[in-house]
């Protein structure tokens, strides 16, 4: 089948492993991004186009029909928009050029939904991972929404083939996490510093409210692909700090990290009975203290840390990868 993504082209995005997954079972899968090479890799320019798309409406659809006919022109059999400011005219314009589904597939938290243009889309299915605005979009909109967890990459997010006890002496990391360090998190991560315990945060400094308290931290490297998975296996434990907007769902670093074998300790968050093969509590917090003691209990019992990382690997390597999420997307269109 053909399958066209409308999304982000970079590397370890939603889309990309999508189009990883699709191709690995031998579809033809291609990503429509909105912005051009050029654009992209201009700061300037990628900020005028976002000021003119969320501030002129003709510009907005003009950029969102253009996309619409390039997408059509391809005759996929499936559309996939990702990103959630689509423009409806998008969606309605692809269905009069082409006949095809169009669905929608939100990966972030609730507060990422901008004007609210996945709702006054015309998709199939919405597909979203927070099991609160599925029923919110089913029991109010009517909509056909389904609920979906995330996934991870099992060609690019491998396992080590080696001992975690031998990663963790090469990687040398007692607590690491990663990602976008906002306010709430650099929060919670000075309580981690101030409690004695050894941490590295890997992704790029804020541009905005840093604090710099974090600085002896913060390692100022992004990592993707097998580096990440190198990392996560041999850190000793990953500190997996859910957004606040992250109403009953898990998070994409949460599925990625019990992907390759890491060991981590998440907030808690009801759904996590439903998908951890072990009781939640053992590897989840409820507040920033219940983290900190959990994690000073793991770091002075390492081989409770390595059978419970084992136990939840080998019951993720067979349900929550890609090619799983591939087959759930399909059976539900």
């Amino acid at each position: 089948m053909k399958v066209a993504i409308v999304g982000s082209s970079l590397p370890d995005s939603l889309e990309y492993n999508l189009q990883e997954a699709f191709i690995f079972r031998k579809d033809d899968c291609q990503i429509f991004d909105i912005l051009s090479k050029t654009v992209q890799s201009n700061k300037y320019l990628s900020n005028i186009d976002k000021l003119l798309r969320n501030y002129c409406n003709k510009y907005d659809i003009k950029i969102f029909k253009t996309l619409a006919e390039k997408v059509a022109f391809y005759n996929p059999d499936l559309v996939i928009c990702v990103y959630r400011f689509i423009h409806p005219i998008f969606v309605s314009t692809i269905k009069r050029l082409k006949r095809c589904h169009v669905i929608q597939i939100n990966p972030d938290a609730l507060t990422t939904f901008e004007y609210q243009q996945v709702f006054a889309s015309d998709y199939d299915v919405w597909f979203s991972k927070d099991p609160y605005i599925v029923r919110f979009m089913r029991d109010n909109m009517h909509l056909n929404a389904i609920h979906y967890n995330e996934a991870f990459n099992i060609r690019l997010h491998r396992k080590p083939n080696m001992e975690k006890s031998e990663a963790e002496k090469y990687v040398n990391t007692d607590i690491m996490t990663y990602g976008t360090i906002y306010p709430y998190r650099a929060n919670m991560l000075k309580q981690v510093i101030s409690a004695g315990l050894n941490i590295k945060v890997y992704g790029s400094v804020p541009h905005r409210f840093y604090d710099h308290t974090l600085d002896s931290c913060f390692q100022n490297k992004y990592i993707v692909g097998e580096e990440k998975a190198n990392i996560l296996f041999g850190s000793k434990i990953l500190f997996n700090q859910l957004h606040y907007a992250e109403i009953e769902s898990l998070n994409n670093r949460f599925f990625e990290a019990n992907g390759c074998g890491a060991f981590q300790i998440s907030d808690y968050r009801p759904i996590l009975r439903d998908v951890l093969p072990i009781e939640p509590e053992k590897v989840s917090f409820t507040s920033i203290d219940d983290a900190i003691d959990k994690m000073k209990y793991y770091l002075k019992n390492p081989h409770e840390r390595y059978e419970i990382a084992k136990i939840i690997y080998e019951h993720f390597i067979n349900k929550y990868t890609y090619d799983e999420l591939i087959k759930y997307i399909l059976n539900n269109i």
